[in-house]
């Protein structure tokens, strides 16, 4: 992915919200920038990627910037902190019509819009409309997320019931935990390099926030075979990581951890081709087999390299790696050595 920092001019390529978008990422730090001069940057930084944003200080207040901002076709991504107390003015030339999912994952952030007022704790998110004036409070650590879409995409997926502007979204929300989850394991280059998956994953995430702000029936059916159901696969699959060298390790107590039933975590691997038992099965055998190739463990047993991959019966450990690979540990060892 391109990475733009200032002061470089930022290509058309990427653009906000409303406007035609493409990959791309840029970055914006004003620690060493005097105060005086931190709203112009701001400015000029969100003018150069095609939208008017004028912040101003309130009560005199500085405002620390270091922020980032990751582009795909649809929406956009902006991280970082920004501390202090601003206002975030749109002007009348901004022709965009953008709604911001806003998480705060830490710090008291006040958040004023048409007459109402919300603070969000550690964890919790609201919407605000990026049409209209924003005035923020943001206390240390002040980090922040946002993703940007334009209001046309996501809002007829809301049910038209509630007004989602300034509603507090609980941390304990699971689509919220989902959302925030699948956005770090997803959006990064490796995975972004793939115009295919860059569309896959920005209607992941039209599911995954139009779920967490409050979906029509419809929408919602639609995000738990999409954008619901590859995070929670997405999110079980860490989780599995993490325990695999439990030999207890069940489909039962990977459910309770994600506060769903077991049938929902089946589900959930039968839709990408497999079964949770099949795909731990693979994972032990991959860890097996790394550390059998790793010189670091050429002197560990391989009944325990078997034990530490969570199998309990080595026998069946043998058996299932054979089938797999064809050859037997001790050979893949061999092998494997010899070459080094």
């Amino acid at each position: 992915m391109r990475s733009l920092r200032l002061p470089p001019t930022v290509t058309s390529e990427l653009r906000l919200g409303s406007r035609p978008a493409a990959s791309g990422m840029a970055c914006l730090a004003l620690d060493d920038t005097p105060e005086r001069e931190r709203p112009g940057r701001l400015r000029e930084f969100f003018e150069r990627l095609g939208i008017r944003y004028d912040a101003e200080r309130l009560n005199g207040d500085p405002v620390e910037v270091d922020l980032t901002l990751r582009g795909l076709p649809g929406i956009q991504y902006l991280s970082g902190r920004m501390r202090g107390n601003y206002r975030r003015r749109c002007e009348k030339a901004d022709p965009t019509e953008d709604i911001g999912l806003v998480i705060n994952p830490g710090g008291p952030l006040c958040l004023s819009q048409g007459g109402r007022e919300i603070v969000l704790g550690g964890g919790e998110a609201t919407v605000v409309c990026l049409t209209e004036p924003v005035d923020a409070m943001h206390r240390a650590p002040a980090h922040f997320r946002a993703l940007r879409v334009p209001s046309a995409l996501l809002m007829p997926r809301l049910a038209g019931w509630q007004d989602p502007f300034l509603r507090r979204i609980p941390s304990e929300s699971a689509a919220l935990r989902l959302l925030v989850n699948y956005i770090d394991q997803t959006w990064h280059e490796k995975m972004l390099a793939s115009p295919d998956l860059q569309h896959l994953i920005v209607s992941h995430l039209y599911d995954l926030m139009a779920v967490a702000i409050g979906a029509t029936r419809d929408a919602a059916e639609s995000a738990q075979t999409g954008g619901v159901c590859a995070a929670r696969l997405l999110a079980i699959k860490q989780d599995i990581a993490r325990y695999l060298d439990q030999p207890d390790l069940s489909v039962t107590a990977i459910a309770a951890r994600h506060r769903c039933t077991p049938r929902l975590v089946q589900r959930a691997f039968e839709m990408a081709g497999t079964t949770f038992t099949e795909y731990v099965l693979i994972q032990r055998l991959e860890r097996a087999r790394g550390m059998l190739m790793d010189p670091r463990f050429k002197d560990e047993k391989i009944s325990t390299i078997a034990y530490d991959s969570g199998f309990a019966d080595v026998s069946y450990f043998n058996r299932m790696f054979r089938r797999s690979y064809g050859e037997s540990p001790s050979d893949v060892r061999a092998q494997a050595h010899r070459s080094q």
